[in-house]
């Protein structure tokens, strides 16, 4: 039985969609790490409690009179640093947080591209995308055949290149 050529079974759409898939969601990663942290932390609701709650004793402070109640307005201005310091420390720790779970989706998307062009790649190594007359890729034919060899063929990961360029030019408005 002979093998089939990528050109003819249509692979080529597989690998075109795979790097679309990919670039896109390259676009959509932001989006989707700041999702993904909203639904892991949990702590922005308590972070605009405290706020209301420093706000409120700004406003209660406002009211009182330095000069008749210092003990009481030195008390209050007290805690209200003591909270604004807490907030702080809370908005320092969730935002560390944040970088971290960025960081891991990013990771987990690259590993993930790579693994999906490697896979690519071994799987349509020796087949030539598309055969083009040797005359139109003349100059850099080898190049462009690897690492099929085959004379006016292209290889797969000249296609993966080209595409992933396109693509990303094509996306470039979206992101």
């Amino acid at each position: 039985r002979e093998k089939s050529n990528m050109a003819d079974s249509g692979a080529w759409l597989l690998v075109l969609s795979s790097v679309i898939l990919c670039n896109l969601f390259k676009v959509l990663l932001p989006t989707f790490s700041s999702i993904t942290s909203k639904l892991l932390q949990k702590d922005a609701e308590q972070e605009s409690e405290m706020r209301l709650e420093i706000q409120n004793m700004k406003q209660e402070l406002s009211s009182i009179s330095m000069m008749d109640e210092f003990a009481r307005y030195a008390r209050l201005e007290r805690k209200i640093n003591k909270m604004t310091d807490r907030l702080k420390t809370h908005v320092k720790a969730r935002t560390a947080q944040l970088a971290k779970i960025k960081w891991v989706v990013n990771i987990v998307f690259y590993v993930f591209q790579a693994a999906l062009m490697v896979t690519l790649i071994w799987k349509y190594y020796s087949e030539p995308v598309i055969v083009l007359p040797s005359k139109w890729v003349a100059p850099l034919e080898r190049l462009v055949a690897f690492p099929t060899g085959i004379a006016g063929g292209v290889g797969i990961t000249c296609w993966l290149v080209v595409c992933n360029k396109v693509v990303a030019i094509m996306l470039q408005p979206f992101s």
